[in-house]
């Protein structure tokens, strides 16, 4: 019998969160594995079992467990218990480390390299989605992984900025990892996986979130990191909760505080009066980070010495991410109809030729990909009024033009470099996905080759430089 399968046992018997795996697993001799074999007697004789919890030991059988287990190899996810060499050890110094996780993709090593959950609003301003995707893009070029939950807004932003910067993204899950929620960022849990980042979760089976599940959740954001940074935090919000499970976990907490008078951020100011650390750039959490990893070697690279940020601001890459999946017709259409100038639902539905629905969809995807931003009187622009990418202080830095200023391109250029993938593609395949018709595509392709963005490659197509 496989030792995960013991764990599998446990963790559906007590559930997600509980910390009697854990307990049980450093008490007994011989660990889950006796602790199952001493049967009920063992189970009614350790203290801390109250009846009801030995009662549930019955309910799931080790028969059930050991299926699941083969389920979960047989679908391709990785199946981790606190016995296992690549279970996170930071999480065996949690009051309650998780019996079982469940991940997809590849898990950065978060215990030789610096990891920071970031969390914050759903429904954050554009200027604090832009904070996160700033932070996300520099904690990643200074080596730390970033940890956060993949919902809408901060999440999202965040995520977004450390894969342009070519970091890790790990996403943990209030559900299964076959469940669609969150719908509309499947688009973002596709892209953390193919640019090396991980989803994990403690659930096997949860298709939509409960009563419990994000708390279960949230404890492991934080207790995955050295380090939470919280983004717009209201008093009586969500997030300030994350701050309560870093203290109890003994992890810092960083904030930023946002525009002074907006209650919004009041949650972060009350922490920072609590003893919370203010942030303004991730280069000043790795520096705080650093004396922890002194030891190791020189584990974290900063971004840009402070004297040379005085001179040139690194800005994070507003290209899309070539790591991003290409736009599909919709999404490609709708920002091509996108302009400096805010336009109404009706403007864009005419530009674009389509239904309101549809429009709607494709904006809202672009929103998260930091494209298009909404304005008030429901009206939407590019995020961006001149797409420019000015290089970064980093080996992967971002591209600037030949004269050696930003990079300025055109709408359908923009469209064609967005759907541009490193893996060959056809004029035909960048006609449908762009929406443009060929004349257009090629016009913008020989301009992008120009730039050093684009390139022919062996054999047709083209693909990213």
């Amino acid at each position: 019998m496989d030792n995960r399968a013991y764990w599998i046992w446990m963790q559906q018997a007590f559930g997600a969160g509980s910390p009697l795996p854990w307990r049980i697993h450093r008490s007994v001799p011989g660990g889950v594995e006796a602790f199952y074999q001493g049967g009920p007697r063992l189970w009614n004789s350790l203290g801390g079992i109250r009846e009801q919890e030995a009662a549930a030991l019955f309910s799931f059988s080790l028969e059930e467990a050991q299926a699941q287990l083969e389920h979960a190899l047989k679908v391709g996810w990785e199946v981790l218990t606190p016995a296992c060499g690549e279970y996170p050890q930071a999480l065996t110094h949690i009051y309650d480390p998780p019996a079982v996780l469940y991940g997809k993709g590849k898990l950065p090593d978060m215990d030789s390299r610096p990891a920071l959950a970031v969390v914050g609003a759903r429904k954050a301003t554009p200027e604090t989605q832009e904070k996160a995707r700033e932070f996300g893009y520099q904690l990643a070029l200074g080596g730390a992984s970033v940890v956060t939950g993949g919902a809408v807004g901060v999440d999202a932003a965040v995520a977004l900025g450390a894969m342009s910067g070519g970091g890790p993204v790990v996403s943990v899950l209030p559900v299964a990892l076959n469940s669609p929620y969150l719908s509309k960022n499947h688009f973002l849990r596709q892209s953390i996986l193919e640019k090396g980042g991980a989803l994990l979760t403690e659930y096997f089976a949860q298709q939509t979130p409960g009563f419990g599940t994000f708390q279960v959740r949230n404890r492991l954001i934080t207790g995955l990191a050295c380090g939470v940074l919280l983004l717009q935090a209201a008093r009586k919000s969500g997030t300030v909760m994350y701050a309560s499970y870093a203290k109890d976990q003994n992890r810092d907490v960083f904030v930023w505080p946002g525009p002074q008078g907006d209650p919004a951020f009041a949650g972060g100011w009350d922490l920072l009066e609590d003893g919370a650390k203010a942030v303004e750039c991730g280069e000043e959490i790795l520096e705080e980070l650093q004396y922890r990893f002194a030891g190791r070697g020189k584990i974290i690279s900063l971004p840009a010495p402070r004297a040379w940020r005085a001179e040139e601001e690194a800005a994070i890459p507003v290209l899309a991410d070539p790591g991003l999946p290409a736009l599909s017709q919709a999404q490609a259409a709708v920002l091509a109809a996108l302009t400096d100038t805010p336009q109404t639902m009706a403007q864009l539905e005419e530009a674009a030729g389509l239904p309101a629905g549809q429009l709607l969809g494709a904006l809202t995807e672009l929103e998260l990909l930091g494209q298009a931003q909404s304005h008030q009187g429901k009206r939407y622009s590019r995020r961006f009024p001149a797409l420019a990418g000015r290089q970064a202080p980093s080996a992967r830095s971002s591209r600037s033009s030949p004269g050696g200023g930003p990079i300025h391109l055109t709408g359908e250029q923009a469209v064609v470099l967005t759907c541009l993938t490193k893996a060959p593609q056809p004029l035909e395949q960048l006609e449908k996905a762009t929406g443009l018709p060929a004349g257009k595509v090629l016009e913008a392709l020989q301009v992008l080759e120009g730039m050093g963005l684009a390139r022919p490659c062996p054999g047709g197509g083209y693909c990213r430089a």
